[in-house]
């Protein structure tokens, strides 16, 4: 078929499907696609570029067709995309005699084994699994004819490690085949196109990017809700009553997702209301899909799990909970609403934290002006190279290391990896007995399977412990391994769910934490794994900039209490901080500094560094320091001055040898070691967190390519060191001026980084009071079965709160030998009606028989109180004794209970079961 041919072909096709007008992605795509360049296709959803690729790449695939081959490969992030597109592609598709399946973790062994046997000319597929089949013989023959790969919402891979796994998977992929595969990627805005393109065709071809110029508009309203998480959810339902349509949630964590949408489950159970995120079951999530797809009226809380191209129709009305902190994120998330070409999209986003009001405008503006974040690629990651090169192995049993570097260095990712470091890091792999190497030719080593199939996924497990609150017997949350393996010993501190807790004991077995409520405030909140998106430089410097507006009475989209505050602070130090002016706050009160920084996330988190270990070193005292998007915070018990800020801000600093100081021995360092040994086949896949072993590996491995990949994960992810190095540049130049200000109460506007822990607090338990109060409801709410030793033929199921204080007897026989259970328990009933007719017990059961005399007796001389003590968890008759017969009153009696409890909850694992 000419390329003439191909291309009528495309637009009979494009007719025959009902597009008579092609929109502008689809208009300026196809010839493209026809002319095998590779081509990057940017454009909102609701563009149709989905069409724009796979129509050319079906009628394309029509041509190239083989027996037993696949023609075409479609690549989406999400196994829940994958289904999706699979519902729109085959009717394309089998209108053309072209078969279509798909392939992912979740295929059954048969239908993998049906795809062997009989491939489909287009299959779909993701990342991880294409570079499965590519590794497996059998799998890997039918690729051989592949002529066009489609890489779907591209834009979620480029600031990855995906995206760079990936990167090489397809430069292994095109080794397969005779011909060029033409690279298809479809993205949205991206804010550096020109990376996106290099990810896409790598060093070997030239892509070109395809845009959509049809003027999309926003229509973002922003609103603040003074009030908590309650407060939040009564003005969600009174928008829900207003509107009565499909609707939209977004939060940034799947905890808020959680509490948002328990609480407005409880608050409005009648209207439907449903939770969608990548915790929850595929049957959970489709569920609430095709709820949406129907049109009828239905709220799903969600996180990023529904921001990308699922099909889930025309979305009426979005919402987002707190700060999206991304410009990009806001875009996609909006531009649910209403989606198709030509309308508006339309949304709000509802905050209820100072910060986040400000900043929401400022990424309001972005999107309007189209001002999106880059994204920063993955270069030269080494511990995705060690896997590929495992995977070529897999592919081919030995492999010269001349072809790995020839293959290696076509992906864009990898162009400046140097020979001597790819080598360096074949011999770490041989050290490790995963590969055989002699300088020339690398072979399979023992453990190359167990490596190879363990690290097919570059996202680090994120396993969690269940969180039990001894007072009340019941699941307060969950903690990351991380937070767990870094901090918590018995007797440490902590804040979750609104309170300080201490934790008693920690059961590594069962990934449980048994914790009591505590009664001062603390500042250790838990590090969670999914942490919150760094807000950009650009964002942060907006937000400086509407700071200023509102203070001149420039701004009047913000609420009466960010005025307030705004003027409150300028009140205080003289000025209001903002994108030129640094303002250094010292209490007069305390050894504490907060420093006012519009700089975003990670310029913070590198200045916060930088200047607590400087100074510290000067000093000769710890300064402890933290930061956020607006703030760096330093104390110390050593002399903290504002020479020592401005000093090391002018000074020249070679910013990476401090941070590689800096970090050493901190969590965030511990923890990124763990993860990259375990890519590295250091440690094993279902190995427990462990920071001691995770330091060890720090220092054994140093100066090698583990090491090397450390930091540079540790470096792009977590700091700027561009962006702190110009504002530094600009400090020196006094374009941007640094002020101080002493003040005896610090400003309203330091008070959300001095208020961190609170942040998180909600009604600290204050008084020891409350937890007895919570012990004793606890465990006169519970259930207890009380029968009769003498006649056998009486059994209840009674609440301590139920029964008088008074002798405790049968109302058959009126026997005080009366025992107790708990209500589960059946076979007590079978033990006394066996002893009752003289029957010989077994030795097990004979004990069991004189440990309810031993409870009878307990309760014939302390009646309610006995049961009740009985009923707390992990209190035997022994135990029981000892309260009881110690106790001073019923505080007494509830606050020995408790603390008996605790003894048995610590030293648990010493007991035999």
């Amino acid at each position: 078929m000419s390329s003439q041919e191909f291309k009528k072909s495309v637009e009979e096709k494009y007719i025959k499907i009902g597009f008579d007008k092609l929109t502008d992605i689809q208009k300026n795509s196809y010839s493209k696609i026809v002319k095998e360049e590779n081509v990057l296709l940017i454009a909102p959803t609701g563009s149709g570029k989905t069409e724009a690729a796979i129509i050319p790449v079906i009628m394309g695939s029509i041509n190239h067709k083989k027996k037993n081959k696949v023609s075409a490969i479609y690549i989406t992030p999400l196994k829940a995309l994958n289904r999706d597109i699979f519902r729109r592609v085959i009717k394309y598709a089998e209108d053309e005699g072209l078969r279509v399946k798909i392939r992912h973790g979740d295929t059954t062994r048969l239908e993998k084994q049906k795809i062997t046997k009989e491939p489909p000319d287009v299959l779909i597929t993701t990342p991880e699994t294409l570079g499965i089949m590519i590794g497996n013989k059998s799998t890997r023959e039918i690729l051989t004819n592949t002529k066009y790969v489609i890489i779907d919402e591209f834009h979620e891979l480029i600031g990855n490690e995906r995206g760079t796994h990936l990167t090489l998977s397809l430069e292994r992929l095109q080794e397969l085949t005779p011909t060029k595969i033409v690279r298809i990627g479809l993205s949205a805005t991206l804010g550096n196109v020109s990376a996106g393109l290099q990810l896409l065709s790598g060093e070997s071809y030239k892509s070109t990017a395809v845009l959509d110029h049809t003027k999309k508009e926003y229509d973002i309203a922003n609103k603040y809700i003074k009030g908590d998480l309650f407060e939040v959810a009564r003005v969600i339902l009174k928008r829900l009553r207003e509107t009565n349509k499909a609707t939209l949630l977004f939060t940034n964590t799947r905890v808020e997702a959680e509490a948002i949408g328990s609480i407005l489950k409880a608050k409005e159970p009648e209207f439907p209301i449903e939770i969608h995120h990548g915790s929850l079951s595929r049957e959970a999530r489709e569920d609430a899909e095709t709820r949406l797809k129907s049109g009828q009226p239905i709220l799903v809380v969600c996180t990023s799990s529904l921001e990308l191209g699922l099909d889930i129709g025309s979305i009426d009305n979005v919402m987002q909970f707190g700060s999206p902190r991304q410009a990009i994120k806001l875009m996609q998330r909006m531009g649910r609403s209403k989606h198709r070409t030509g309308e508006t999209s339309t949304g709000i986003i509802l905050t209820n934290r100072i910060d986040d009001e400000l900043e929401s405008l400022a990424l309001i503006d972005r999107v309007k002006q189209k001002d999106l974040e880059e994204i920063s690629i993955h270069e030269n990651s080494l511990d995705v190279l060690c896997h590929q090169i495992t995977g070529m192995l897999m592919e081919n049993g030995n492999i010269e290391i001349d072809k790995v570097v020839k293959i290696t260095k076509r992906a864009y990712p990898f162009r400046n990896t140097g020979r001597e470091e790819i080598i360096e890091s074949i011999n770490l792999l041989n050290n490790q007995g995963i590969v055989r190497f002699d300088g020339k030719t690398i072979r399979k080593g023992y453990k190359i399977f167990e490596y190879y199939y363990n690290n097919l996924s570059t996202i680090p497990d994120s396993v969690q412990f269940e969180v039990i609150d001894i007072s009340k017997k019941r699941t307060i949350g969950r903690l990351d391994q991380l937070f767990v393996g870094e901090y918590a010993e018995p007797g440490e501190p902590f804040i979750l769910k609104g309170n300080s807790w201490r934790i008693v004991s920690i059961d590594d077995d069962k990934m449980i934490v048994y914790v009591e409520p505590m009664f001062s405030e603390v500042s250790r909140v838990p590090h969670w794994i999914g942490e919150l998106i760094p807000v950009e430089y650009k964002t942060a410097q907006r937000v400086g900039i509407l700071r200023k507006e509102v203070g001149n009475n420039n701004e009047n989209r913000i609420s009466d209490e960010q005025k307030q505050i705004i003027d409150d602070t300028k009140n205080t130090l003289g000025m209001i901080p903002d994108e030129k002016t640094l303002v250094i706050e010292q209490s007069i009160t305390n050894k504490s500094i907060v420093i006012h920084s519009c700089f975003g996330s990670r310029v913070n988190q590198t200045l916060s560094t930088l200047l607590s270990t400087i100074i510290s070193s000067k000093n000769g005292y710890l300064v402890d320091s933290k930061s956020d998007a607006y703030r760096i915070s330093l104390s110390s018990q050593g002399k903290l001055s504002q020479e020592y800020i401005k000093e090391t801000l002018k000074q020249e600093i070679d910013f990476k040898s401090i941070l590689e100081v800096a970090v050493i021995g901190t969590h965030p360092l511990n923890w990124k070691t763990w993860h990259v040994a375990k890519r590295f086949g250091v440690v094993s896949k279902d190995s427990k967190y462990d920071k001691r072993a995770a330091r060890l590996i720090k220092e054994r491995f140093k100066n090698t390519p583990l090491d090397r990949e450390i930091m540079r994960e540790l470096i792009l992810e977590k700091y700027d060191l561009k962006n702190t190095l110009e504002i530094m540049e600009k400090i020196k130049q006094e374009i941007i001026t640094i002020k101080y200000v002493r003040v005896s109460e610090f400003s309203a506007l330091a008070r959300p980084i001095l208020d961190y822990a609170r942040t998180f607090a909600a009604l600290p338990l204050t008084v020891e009071k409350s937890i007895i109060e919570l012990v004793k409801k606890r465990l006169e709410e519970t259930n207890n079965k009380l029968l009769c030793l003498t006649c056998g033929n009486w059994e209840t199921v009674i609440k301590p709160k139920n029964l008088m204080n008074v002798d405790i007897n049968c109302p058959r026989c009126r026997s005080r030998i009366v025992t107790r259970t708990y209500v589960s328990d059946m076979e007590i009933g079978k033990i006394i009606k066996k002893k009752q007719k003289k029957k010989k017990l077994t030795r097990d059961e004979n004990i069991y028989y004189r440990k309810l005399w031993k409870v009878s007796s307990l309760i014939q001389n302390y009646g309610k109180e006995a049961i009740i003590t009985l009923s707390a968890y992990g209190i035997g008759p022994d135990t029981a004794a000892r309260v009881l017969r110690n106790k001073t009153d019923e505080e007494d009696l509830f606050r020995k209970i408790y603390f008996a409890e605790k003894v048995y909850v610590t030293t648990r694992g010493f007991w035999k079961e």
